[in-house]
């Protein structure tokens, strides 16, 4: 220590030496970097490259394998997180949902959805704390001043409302952080809401529609759906509906239909060795064109060029600055070629069925692609749904036989069994009696392979687990189904129906629903339709908990007889202690319902309970926050320390933002 205490005199005398001995042109100031606010934010260039960092924080949550919108799919009742090989997955739900698991992957997201969010809503908040840097053009009514600000309110709700609906109530930066600060504290989400409304019917007024727009930025027509799905939060029904009427009803986008359908085939997957040119055996994947393949065929620009896209993500092989492999297969595809508990060749199961190499010998995972099996479908995602007024669907474009891919499309092609009778035959999981994949979590199932079928073209060509892809993130179906859910809030069953029957109808479904469906399904016939046509493509864990957070509000009966309240003051308390969601899971996930274990760690089996509604805020975020308590949510460890949350003062949209805790005299 005394070392240490000599070595800092010597440094501070040494310091002082040559600051004294300077001449005055020491002390004359010079920046230190050209990227200050006054340089960089000077011009709608400059604020634009700030919102391109949160755009491309939304992209991040779709684009590969393992990436926050599969989690998200994951933690709700149409698909489980199955990445068996890591039991501390979030799957047991009661041993490791907690604050202190670290896992960062396939097994779990929430810390990434949690760090993520807030750093593009400093992005965001970055837009809009310099928007008025440079000297535009009329001032406060520039066009191009306003719609920047407009984007920056959006994305930043976009991020609130999966805050709010992942974590419940959570700290709320309005502002620019310009200093360390460990004082935060969480709002009441209703507050953050509140907000994030007068911000959104700021930006429908200013955000510019999708005709003036290069494709990647979200258009007028996403935010309202935004806003919709905020207005119900608040119970504004009608408010929702009124949106969705402008979408549907604006010529910058509309359904792609079966009119619009102008080629004979679409190959889903892949019928010829990309090494080696020869042709693959098996099921042929060249597809009669339909609405559905096409609309979803990632040759070509065809995703950004038809009518249905509103917002979309651009991702073209062999372009500079796109995104990289989405690597889709991979991701949300069976896992049939690489886990020894996979698929396995009959008659006693100990012969892999399908060839493992990862060169131009392999056949059938260059045909379907080398999945991982990172999200599995549920029984009720699988099978249920497609199960309507007593008939199997199978014509529904969208569960047809090679848009969607079913295991027994596959054959048997390991060179091991080249001379036996197995050999070239369809995969099965039974012979005899003895099942032929321990695995089948992970490696046996179907999916709708239509969607995330995507050629591999540059890297990886070997395995063809899922190349470069342009992205739907909001799209004209979407709209529909939430004016659909509007109505049915309503009492408006009749409305709801006709709205899913729009979708139906393009997807060439054998049946149609009734009013009097609506009114027997309740909210379950919208929810069920939404999976059917938006599965991989809504955040469904956040829609479950944004209808539980309805049910609660208005009180209304659900299709399972219950009714669900909260005390008037913290929703996060009251929907912890029960709530639709948790319900919603032990009637339609089978895995949560029957705690089903793993073949690969038996003592790994899926739980469930009410708080797990919303998920843990890892701990290290929260501990350096040593100036005030930043809540940890209810029901996970720490949460027993938690201090109320505040009340948050709505705002002005247009003018700058004033730190809410100290809006409200908290710091």
């Amino acid at each position: 220590m005394k070392k240490i205490k000599n070595i800092t005199r010597l440094a501070l005398a040494f310091v002082l030496t040559i600051t004294f001995s300077c001449k005055d042109e020491f002390l004359e100031q010079a920046p230190l970097s050209t990227l200050s606010p006054e340089n960089t934010f000077i011009d709608a260039t400059g604020l634009q490259t700030a919102l391109d960092a949160a755009l491309k924080g939304v992209f991040n949550q779709w684009n590969g394998d393992n990436r926050e919108i599969l989690f998200n799919h994951n933690m709700s009742e149409a698909t489980v997180v199955s990445a068996t090989d890591k039991p501390d997955a979030f799957v047991d739900m009661r041993t490791y949902a907690t604050p202190q698991n670290s896992r960062n992957n396939d097994a779990a997201r929430a810390r990434s959805f949690y760090e993520g969010d807030y750093v593009n809503i400093k992005s965001c908040n970055t837009v809009i704390e310099y928007i008025d840097i440079p000297d535009w053009d009329g001032g406060v009514n520039n066009p191009d001043r306003n719609h920047l600000l407009g984007s920056a309110y959006f994305l930043r709700a976009f991020f609130y409302m999966q805050l709010t609906m992942q974590f419940g109530n959570v700290a709320f930066p309005l502002n620019l952080i310009a200093e360390a600060r460990q004082d935060f504290k969480v709002f009441h989400m209703q507050g953050i809401w509140d907000q994030m409304i007068a911000d959104l019917e700021y930006a429908v007024q200013h955000v510019k529609p999708k005709s003036e727009l290069p494709i990647g930025q979200a258009p007028k027509d996403a935010v309202k759906i935004l806003l919709a799905k905020y207005y119900m939060l608040n119970e504004r029904f009608a408010d929702a509906e009124r949106l969705m009427d402008e979408v549907i009803n604006d010529p910058e986008s509309r359904l792609f239909t079966d009119a619009d359908v102008n080629v004979d085939i679409v190959r889903v997957g892949n019928n010829l060795n990309p090494f080696t040119g020869e042709e693959l055996d098996g099921f042929d994947c060249n597809q009669p064109a339909d609405a559905i393949n096409l609309l979803h065929m990632d040759a070509g620009a065809q995703k950004t060029s038809n009518p249905e896209g509103i917002w979309l993500m651009v991702n073209e092989p062999f372009i500079d600055g796109s995104q990289g492999r989405s690597a889709s297969l991979r991701a949300w595809g069976p896992n049939f070629v690489s886990t020894n508990k996979g698929v396995k060749a009959p008659p006693a199961g100990t012969v892999t069925g399908m060839d493992i190499a990862q060169n131009e010998r392999s056949k059938q995972m260059h045909k379907w692609g080398r999945g991982q099996g990172f999200a599995r479908p549920t029984n009720y995602s699988q099978f249920e749904i497609w199960k309507f007024k007593g008939e199997n669907d199978t014509q529904d474009y969208r569960h047809k036989r090679g848009n969607w891919f079913d295991m027994d499309m596959l054959i048997y092609d390991n060179p091991d069994l080249q001379g036996t009778e197995w050999y070239g035959k369809p995969a099965r999981l039974y012979e005899d009696g003895v099942l032929l994949c321990e695995d089948s979590i992970r490696c046996w199932y179907g999916y709708p392979m239509y969607k995330f079928y995507a050629e591999n073209l540059e890297d990886q060509v070997k395995r063809q687990d899922g190349g470069k892809r342009d992205i739907y993130i909001l799209r004209e179906a979407e709209a529909y189904l939430l004016r659909a859910e509007a109505r049915f809030w309503q009492g408006n069953s009749a409305g709801a129906a006709d709205d899913i029957n729009v979708i139906r109808q393009r997807a060439n479904a054998i049946h149609m629903y009734t009013a009097g469906d609506v009114q027997a399904e309740g909210i379950g016939a919208i929810l069920d339709e939404r999976c059917r046509e938006l599965y991989g493509e809504e955040y469904r864990h956040d829609e479950l908990v944004r209808i539980s957070i309805i049910f609660a509000k208005t009180g209304k009966t659900a299709y399972n007889g219950n009714t669900y309240s909260w005390d008037g003051q913290d929703m996060e308390k009251s929907l912890s202690q029960n709530n639709f969601y948790y319900d919603r899971q032990m009637e339609r996930n089978n895995f949560y319902k029957n705690n089903v274990p793993w073949s690969t760690y038996p003592e790994t089996k899926y739980t469930l309970d009410k708080y797990h509604i919303f998920w843990p805020v890892y701990e290290p975020y929260l501990i350096g926050n040593v100036g005030n308590i930043l809540n940890q949510t209810t029901g996970y460890d720490g949460s027993e320390r938690n201090v109320e949350p505040l009340v948050h003062v709505v705002q002005t949209p247009g003018l700058p933002n004033v730190d809410p805790m100290d809006a409200i005299g908290a710091r």
